[in-house]
C-alpha cells in the first residue's frame, strides 16, 4: 500500500500544501489503497517511512524556479538527490541527509516526491490560490501512484 506523506508547516502560507492534500485525501478515503501521514515539518519522521518496505510519496512546497502552483513529479534515487535537495528544505535537515540515512540503515522504501512551486510562505496567510488550485492535479497524481502499486502488487 503506499503511503502518503505530507509534510510543511500549516502556520506558513503555500508550505501547507502537504498536510493540505492529506486533508483532502483523508476526506475521500476509500478511493484509493492508502496510508496517509501529515508529519508537519518534522524530518526525522520521515526517516521512519523510508526505512519500511512500502512505497512512499511525499507531498511538499519545492522552490523550483516555476510558476506558482507548478507540480513536479520526481522519482528519489542518487541521481535526484541533489537536485531535489536545493529544492526542499526539512527545516534544519536536508532531504539528502534523511534519504542517506535510510539507505545506510539498509532499507529503501521506492520514495516519489510531489514538489509545489510556492507563491508565498509568510506567516498566518494560508494557501494562495495557485496552491489551493493545484489540489487537483496532485490528488491525480497520488492516484496514478497509488493504483501504480495496487497493479504492481496483483502481478506478482
Amino acid at each position: 500500500m503506499l503511503k502518503v506523506i505530507g509534510l510543511g508547516n500549516i502556520l506558513r502560507g503555500d508550505d501547507g500544501i502537504g498536510p493540505a492534500v492529506i486533508k483532502e485525501l483523508r476526506s475521500n478515503t476509500g478511493k484509493w489503497p492508502l496510508k496517509l501521514y501529515d508529519v508537519g515539518s518534522d524530518a526525522f519522521s520521515i526517516l521512519e517511512h523510508l526505512v519500511a518496505s512500502e512505497p512512499v510519496l511525499i507531498v511538499d512546497c519545492a522552490k523550483m524556479g516555476k510558476a506558482p502552483g507548478s507540480v513536479k513529479k520526481i522519482v528519489v534515487n542518487n541521481d535526484s538527490l541533489e537536485y531535489i535537495d536545493r529544492m526542499i528544505s526539512l527545516h534544519g535537515v536536508g532531504f539528502a541527509e534523511v534519504f542517506q540515512m535510510a539507505m545506510a540503515i539498509g532499507v529503501e522504501s521506492a520514495c516519489t516526491l510531489v514538489g509545489v512551486e510556492p507563491k508565498a510562505i509568510e506567516f498566518n496567510t494560508g494557501l494562495s490560490n495557485e496552491i489551493r488550485s493545484a489540489i487537483p492535479k496532485i490528488i491525480n497524481l497520488v492516484g496514478e501512484e497509488a493504483t501504480k502499486y495496487a497493479e504492481k502488487n496483483l502481478n506478482h
